[in-house]
């Protein structure tokens, strides 16, 4: 197939978190034992950011393919109007719900964990062996080829080397914490990318950073297929754990290993964590080098900052947004 025309599809995780049924769902499993950073509102929080992923997917991503948004049990609420508004077709959007993804693993529902959720992604019925996964904060900044993602049938992978052996020493120690003093060890991105190497056996990981990534579905359906019991460990957690890898680091370092994949240095991104990043943000939403962006906790801004943050996307995507997302404040 033509390098610029090859489809890649598109997974998006989702959550709203200000439902009451799912609220009330993950009260029942929570409990003490938990990792504090596991259970932050926060991280369950949807503040309209599915819409602008979506929008800058229509926009800027002439490669895409079908747009999978997996969910539990729910539809973001303007999801359709997307095709009847005319800004795509019916079929290029999809829902999977958890039923679905966990097909054949159902013992790990319900599941309130991210890593869990990626870890299920190649078992997304007709997904394209190559994919790209966003979490629902990402967006595409300006005009994507396909080059940044495949390369002559390779995986483009944006970060940079870490040596485990300390990192993997943390680990123990803190395990060690948790375990015979009772202080509950959090889970951090840095030790599930490291566990993803370790796991494959390498000595060392590629450490990557917060904007859409592009995955496997041959290697990680081979790989779980393979290690069925290491599986069931990495799903069974209801909230993320710190024995859990990163599932995308996991289909990096497999493609790593096989001679599958890029290397390429790390790439600034369009980021926003807090209020003090916001004039920064905005100026990088129109600066042409900056092809990817993330907005990490937009419900904990001030009102008039995250007012400023959404009349700022809605200008960037109009015409690919549908009609009812409407700004609050001026920029």
């Amino acid at each position: 197939m033509n390098q610029g025309l090859y489809p890649l599809d598109i997974v998006i995780a989702w959550v709203d978190g200000n439902d009451i049924s799912l609220k009330n769902k993950r009260r029942q499993f929570m409990n003490q034992n938990e990792p504090s950073n596991a259970l932050d509102d926060t991280r369950f929080a949807s503040n309209d950011e599915i819409y602008f992923c979506i929008a800058s997917i229509l926009k800027y991503v002439p490669y895409a393919g079908t747009i999978y948004v997996v969910t539990d049990q729910q539809t973001p609420l303007w999801l359709d109007q997307f095709s009847q508004q005319g800004l795509c077709p019916a079929e290029k959007i999809k829902i999977v719900d958890h039923q679905e993804l966990f097909r054949g693993y159902e013992f790990a529902l319900p599941t309130f964990n991210s890593l869990s959720i990626e870890s299920m992604l190649w078992n997304i019925e007709g997904i394209s062996n190559h994919f790209i996964y966003l979490n629902d904060d990402f967006f595409f900044n300006q005009q994507s080829d396909l080059s940044d993602f495949l390369i002559d049938g390779q995986m483009v992978i944006y970060g940079h080397w870490q040596a485990t052996l300390i990192k993997k020493m943390k680990y123990i120690f803190r395990k060690f914490l948790q375990q015979n003093f009772g202080k509950v060890a959090e889970a951090k991105y840095s030790t599930a990318q490291m566990l993803s190497a370790d796991r494959v056996g390498m000595t060392r990981y590629y450490e990557i950073h917060h904007r859409p990534h592009i995955l496997s579905r041959d290697l990680l359906s081979t790989f779980f297929k393979n290690n069925k019991e290491l599986l069931d460990q990495q799903i069974q957690f209801k909230f993320r754990n710190i024995d859990q890898l990163l599932p995308v680091g996991l289909s990096n370092h497999l493609a790593i290993q096989s001679d599958q994949a890029v290397l390429k240095d790390d790439i600034d991104i369009a980021y926003l964590k807090d209020g003090r990043d916001l004039e920064k943000f905005i100026l990088a939403l129109s600066n042409s080098e900056i092809k990817f962006g993330c907005i990490q906790s937009l419900d904990q801004l001030e009102s008039l900052a995250e007012g400023r943050i959404r009349a700022a996307l809605i200008q960037k995507f109009t015409g690919f947004l549908p009609s009812q997302i409407q700004p609050t404040t001026a920029v």
